[in-house]
C-alpha cells in the first residue's frame, strides 16, 4: 500500500497540520496539481480578507452549548444551553427541524479558520465541542453521535427494511443521511486541519455504527432507495474515513453509497438534470470524482466531468450560480425563471466550487479556474452582507429585486451551514503547484509561502480599479521551477514585464503563460490586463443580457422602493416584496451594441453608467458591492429585427 503526506486542500489527499503527520492511503490515480495548505496562503487587504474576518467573528460569536443541545438530549444528557432557532429547532415545511445540521460545518469551520488564522480561541472552541460530542458518543456506547429526534429508532427501522423515501425525507425524518455526511466531514476536517485525534475516534465510531448497523443489513437496491433522499456527499465522507484509516470496509461502503440514478446517465453524457433538486445532486459528483481517484473506475470520472460541463454550460447564470428555487430547468425556461424570486442557491455554488477544485486537481486548466473565479467573485462574495457577514439563501436574478440574509441566531439554513465554512477557504484556489511549478489561478491580493521550496510569492492586485497586477517572487536556493500564470479570457490584450523589461511568454495547452526566467532571488512580474465591458446573453434568450467588466458582473443600483424593515431573516428565506421590473432596467439597445454605450463614471471605486441622457443617474458597479437595495443583473434589451 503506497502512502503519502499532503493536505486536505489537495482534495484527493489528506494529511497533517504540523502538530503531527498523518499517514494516509494514496489514491490510485494521483492528482496532477495540489493546493497549498490553509496556513500557507495568506489573504492581503481586500474584499476576501474582509469576508474572512467576518467569518471568524461569527464562529467566535456562536455558542457551542446551544449547538450541542439536541446532541445531549439524544444521548440522555442534560443540555447546557437552549437551542438556536430556525432550522435547528423549528418546524420547517412540516418535516420538523434539521436538528444538528449546523454542527458538522461548525467543526470544519472552526478547524479551517484556525488553520488559516492561527487563532487559538477557535481551537479552544473546537476542543470543547469535540469533548462534548465524545461524551455524547460514550453515553450511547455504540458510536452514534447525531441530534436527530429518536434517530436510533429511525435507523433501526431502516435497517429492518422499512424504507419510505422522498426528497427531503426518510421515513418522515428530514435528510438523516445528509446529517451523517456533515458530521463525518466535520470530524475529518478537525482531524486533518487541527490535528484533533479525538475527531478521528468520533468519525470512525459514527462511520462504523452506520456501516455495520445499517448498510451491511441492506441490499444494494435498498441502499439505492435510501439515496433518493438528499444525502450530501456521503460517498465522499466514507472515502475520507478510508483515506485516514486504510481500512478497506470504508471504501466498500463508499462504493455502495454511489447513487446510480446520477452516475450512470452522466457517465454516458446524458443531461437528465431538468426537474431535479440541484444541491441534492451536486455533492454526489464530488464523491464520484473521489471514488474514481481511489478505484480508477473511469465511469465515475466521466460522470463528474460531464456533469460539470452540463451545469456550467446549460444551467448557470452570469454570476456562476445555477438553478432557481433549488431545481434545475432547461435553457428554454431561463426567461421564465428570471422573473421568479428564488434565484440560484448559495449552497449550489459552494459545492460547484468544491467539484471544480476536484477536477482542477485531476487536470488543471485555465477554464476551470476561470469558472471558479466567476463564482467566487460574483456569487459567493455577493452572498454575504457587509455589515454582519451573514449569508443569503437565494440570490434573485429578477431585475429590480434584492437579497435577504440569514440572522445570527434565527435561521440556520443550509446556506448558512456551508456559509459558516466558506470564509476560511477563500484562499484555496488562488495558487497551486504542479510538477514542481507554481500556478497563479486568481488575481486577488494574497501571498503564498511554499515552505518546502523556500519560495514566497506575493500578489498585489486591486481589480477592477486597476488593471495591473504585480507578483513579487522571492526564491531561495532552489530556483529550478516555472511560474505559470493564468491567461484570463476576459482580457483582450495582456502585457508582461519581468523586472521592468517586457517579455514574451509561451502559453501552454492548459491556458497558462509559462515563465522560465533564471530567478535571481527577488523578481517582480508586472501583468497589465486590458479588460473590456462585454455583454453576455441569458441562456436560451435574445432579450436579456448581463454586463461584465473583467472578471466582475456589473449590476445597476435600482433604489430602495418597498424594501423590508430588516434584511436579516429567521426561518423564512423567501419573503420578498416584488415590484414590477423598473423602467430604468429596460435599455433601448440591441445585445450587439449595448456594451458600446457603457462608460466609466468614477475611478475609486470604479463605477460605470450608460452614455444616454435618459440613464444619466443609473450607476453600474460590480454586483458584490450592492447590498440593502434593489439591483439589476440582467437587462431587457431591444431584439434585433
Amino acid at each position: 500500500m503506497r502512502i503519502i503526506h499532503s493536505c486536505i486542500a489537495a482534495l484527493f489527499l489528506l494529511a497533517g497540520c504540523g502538530r503531527e503527520r498523518l499517514i494516509v492511503v494514496a489514491p490510485e490515480v494521483a492528482p496532477q496539481a495540489t493546493f497549498f495548505a490553509a496556513d500557507e496562503t495568506t489573504l492581503l487587504p481586500g474584499p476576501l480578507l474582509d469576508l474572512q474576518n467576518q467569518g471568524r467573528s461569527y464562529l467566535l460569536w456562536l455558542q457551542p452549548d446551544s449547538l450541542l443541545h439536541f446532541f445531549r438530549t439524544e444521548a440522555g444528557l442534560v443540555p447546557k444551553a437552549a437551542p438556536y432557532g430556525g432550522w435547528e429547532s423549528e418546524d420547517v415545511w412540516g418535516v420538523g427541524p434539521l436538528r444538528g445540521g449546523f454542527m458538522g460545518y461548525y467543526l470544519s469551520g472552526l478547524s479551517l479558520m484556525y488553520r488559516t488564522t492561527g487563532d487559538r480561541e477557535l481551537l479552544q472552541r473546537l476542543e470543547y465541542t469535540l469533548s462534548e460530542l465524545e461524551a455524547c458518543q460514550q453515553a450511547g456506547g455504540d458510536g452514534y453521535v447525531l441530534a436527530i429526534d429518536n434517530g436510533r429508532e429511525l435507523f433501526r427501522r431502516v435497517a429492518s427494511g422499512e424504507i419510505r423515501t422522498d426528497n427531503p425525507t426518510v421515513n418522515g425524518s428530514w435528510a438523516p443521511l445528509y446529517l451523517i455526511d456533515k458530521m463525518l466531514r466535520g470530524f475529518a476536517v478537525a482531524y486533518v486541519e487541527a490535528g484533533e485525534r479525538r475527531a478521528l475516534r468520533l468519525m470512525t465510531g459514527l462511520a462504523d455504527w452506520f456501516g455495520y448497523g445499517v448498510l451491511d443489513k441492506l441490499t444494494d437496491e435498498q441502499i439505492q432507495k435510501l439515496l433518493v433522499c438528499e444525502h450530501g456527499s456521503i460517498n465522499e465522507s466514507f472515502l475520507h474515513v478510508y483515506a485516514l484509516t486504510g481500512e478497506p470496509r470504508y471504501l466498500a461502503w463508499a462504493g455502495r453509497l454511489n447513487d446510480r440514478s446520477m452516475w450512470v446517465p452522466l457517465s454516458e453524457n446524458r443531461d437528465i438534470l431538468n426537474g431535479w433538486h440541484a444541491n441534492t445532486q451536486i455533492p454526489k459528483f464530488i464523491g464520484f470524482e473521489r471514488y474514481f481517484a481511489y478505484t480508477g473506475d473511469e465511469r465515475f470520472d466521466r460522470a463528474a466531468w460531464n456533469f460539470w460541463e452540463i451545469v456550467t454550460q446549460h444551467h448557470s447564470w452570469a454570476i456562476g450560480g445555477n438553478s432557481t428555487g433549488e431545481h434545475f430547468f432547461p435553457a428554454s425556461r431561463f426567461e421564465e425563471k428570471l422573473m421568479e424570486q428564488g434565484g440560484p442557491e448559495t449552497c449550489n455554488s459552494v459545492n460547484m466550487m468544491r467539484l471544480t477544485e476536484c477536477l482542477f486537481a485531476r487536470k488543471p486548466s485555465a477554464r476551470l479556474a476561470e469558472y471558479y473565479e466567476r463564482v467566487l467573485l460574483n456569487h459567493i462574495l455577493a452572498a454575504y452582507d457587509p455589515c454582519k457577514g451573514m449569508c443569503c439563501y437565494f440570490t434573485p436574478m429578477r431585475p429590480g429585486h434584492y437579497r435577504v440574509y440569514g440572522s445570527k441566531d434565527r435561521s440556520f439554513w443550509c446556506c448558512n451551514q456551508s456559509g459558516l465554512e466558506t470564509p476560511a477557504k477563500l484562499g484555496r484556489m488562488i495558487f497551486a503547484k504542479r510538477d514542481g511549478d507554481l500556478l497563479v489561478n486568481l488575481f486577488v491580493p494574497a501571498r503564498v509561502d511554499w515552505r518546502e521550496r523556500q519560495i514566497i510569492l506575493t500578489q498585489y492586485a486591486s481589480l477592477p480599479e486597476s488593471s495591473e497586477v504585480t507578483l513579487v517572487l522571492e526564491s531561495g536556493r532552489d530556483r529550478d521551477f516555472r511560474l505559470l500564470v493564468r491567461d484570463p479570457g476576459w482580457s483582450s490584450e495582456t502585457r508582461l514585464q519581468l523586472n521592468g523589461e517586457p517579455i514574451r511568454s509561451e502559453r501552454d495547452s492548459a491556458g497558462y503563460w509559462v515563465i522560465r526566467a533564471p530567478w535571481r532571488g527577488v523578481d517582480t512580474l508586472t501583468i497589465d490586463f486590458t479588460p473590456d465591458v462585454r455583454a453576455e446573453l441569458l441562456p436560451g434568450s435574445d432579450r436579456y443580457l448581463a454586463l461584465l467588466y473583467g472578471p466582475y458582473v456589473l449590476a445597476g443600483r435600482m433604489g430602495t422602493d418597498s424594501l423590508p424593515a430588516s434584511f436579516w431573516c429567521g426561518i423564512d428565506n423567501g419573503a420578498h416584496r416584488v415590484i414590477p421590473v423598473p423602467e430604468q432596467a429596460c435599455i433601448p439597445w440591441t445585445a450587439e451594441t449595448v456594451a458600446s454605450h457603457v462608460v466609466k463614471t468614477g475611478k475609486n471605486p470604479l463605477t460605470f453608467g450608460f452614455d444616454d441622457e435618459a440613464y444619466r443617474g443609473l450607476r453600474l458597479e460590480p454586483f458584490y458591492r450592492i447590498h440593502f437595495e434593489r439591483y439589476a443583473v440582467y437587462w431587457p434589451v431591444v431584439r434585433r429585427e
